[in-house]
């Protein structure tokens, strides 16, 4: 299919997909990346745009197949409305300076994925003590401690992407954080895991620096432009291997408790107006009223 044949099939697909907000008797159709999108973008428009939302996972691509995910939510991205927006994952689009925008009809996370909302230290503590007071775990310790020994390695990685070094792109971050729970995780604020995290990291970019002229004091200061700090660099990491690697260990802290660490905690932990990136949710879902019908 041309090109210019593929953005008029898009753009008939979207003016049918907001026609159909009628049909479904909604006040839009929001298409998100997948069916474990839904929930977040559930609370968020609750919270921020009080409403009637169809929530379409997937919908048919220009070859007939119907097709998830955030490529496939940015085939529509010129042609959106009131009726008919997406709401994605910004992953590191954010931070590479990416044209999303919410005047175009585009919602997204600033955070990598909606998982890293569900961590946001100060609320995922509060939760935890309000079901389980009894076990000795300090997230926000644990969470600081983890942003501060990848955020080196995260400006690394953007760096290296950004000029398409052949080392240490996002891939081999990835591995070195996708770390799951191990026996005695749970002790210390999971100091034995913030060490095996080090450790992964530090032999995957020993003596990079120099190599690939990375200047770390540059790249500080072009990523808190965006609010990306030593601080909070848990929230900008991929939100999937956090997540996994959080509900892992509540899990121990939870056993034999009939707590459900991921549901009772992970997921009641959505601190709405208490930090940047969810900030600006709320400012971007405001100006959805600015799109056209």
């Amino acid at each position: 299919m041309m090109e210019a044949d593929k953005r008029d099939f898009y753009a008939k697909a979207a003016k049918g997909l907001a026609a159909s907000a009628r049909l479904y008797n909604v006040d839009a159709v929001v298409h998100v990346e997948d069916t474990d999108d839904i929930w977040f973008w559930q609370q968020c428009l609750s919270q921020y745009r009080t409403g009637h939302y169809k929530f379409m996972r997937a919908t048919t691509n220009e070859k007939g197949t119907s097709t998830t995910g955030c490529t496939q939510c940015l085939k529509y991205k010129d042609f959106l409305s009131r009726r008919f927006f997406i709401c994605i994952d910004s992953d590191l689009r954010y931070l590479s300076g990416e044209d999303l925008r919410a005047e175009k009809g585009i919602l997204q996370t600033y955070t990598y994925s909606w998982e890293n909302h569900c961590a946001f230290a100060g609320k995922l503590q509060q939760a935890f003590d309000e079901v389980e007071g009894r076990k000795p775990f300090d997230f926000r310790s644990f969470l600081e401690g983890y942003s501060r020994i990848v955020y080196e390695p995260f400006l690394l990685m953007l760096h290296q992407e950004r000029e398409n070094h052949p080392r240490f792109k996002r891939g081999d971050f990835h591995r070195c954080v996708a770390l799951q729970y191990r026996q005695g995780d749970e002790l210390g604020n999971g100091a034995a895991f913030l060490k095996r995290l080090q450790e992964n990291l530090a032999a995957e970019t020993v003596d990079m620096a120099a190599q690939y002229g990375f200047d770390v004091g540059v790249e500080r200061g072009r990523y808190e432009a965006l609010g990306l700090r030593e601080t909070n660099a848990y929230l900008y990491v991929r939100g999937h291997d956090l997540y996994n690697a959080l509900v892992s260990i509540g899990k121990k802290l939870c056993e034999n408790t009939g707590v459900d660490f991921e549901q009772n905690v992970m997921r009641s932990a959505l601190a709405f107006g208490q930090y940047d990136e969810i900030t600006r949710i709320r400012t971007d879902i405001g100006k959805l009223q600015e799109l056209p019908l």
